[in-house]
C-alpha cells in the first residue's frame, strides 16, 4: 500500500501509527535518493517532499490547518495534517 492509500485508511490509533511509520520511511528513502542524485533545489524531492526541515514541515502543518478550518480532529484528519506537512506550501 502506498503512502496516500495508508492516509486514506487511517481510522484508528493503530492505522495512524502505521501511517506515521510509512511517512517516516518515505522521508528516509527520499533522503537516501537525494544523497545519490540531488534534485533541483527549486523542485520537490524524489518522493515529493517539499518541506525538508522539521521547522518547515511543522509550519506547513499549521498553515494547512489554518487554511482548512473545517478539519475535525479524528484519526484520519490528524494523519492528513502530517501528510500535508510533507507537501503543503
Amino acid at each position: 500500500m502506498d503512502l496516500y492509500d495508508l492516509l486514506e485508511n487511517v481510522n484508528s490509533k493503530e492505522s495512524f501509527f502505521l501511517f506515521l511509520e510509512a511517512l517516516m520511511l518515505d522521508k528516509l528513502d527520499e533522503d537516501k535518493k537525494e544523497k545519490l542524485n540531488p534534485s533541483n533545489p527549486y523542485s520537490d524531492g524524489h518522493n515529493g517532499w517539499v518541506n525538508n526541515s522539521i521547522t518547515d514541515y511543522l509550519e506547513s502543518i499549521i498553515a494547512y490547518g489554518d487554511d482548512n478550518s473545517d478539519i475535525k480532529l479524528d484519526w484520519n484528519s490528524i494523519a492528513l495534517l502530517f501528510y500535508m506537512g510533507k507537501i503543503y506550501e
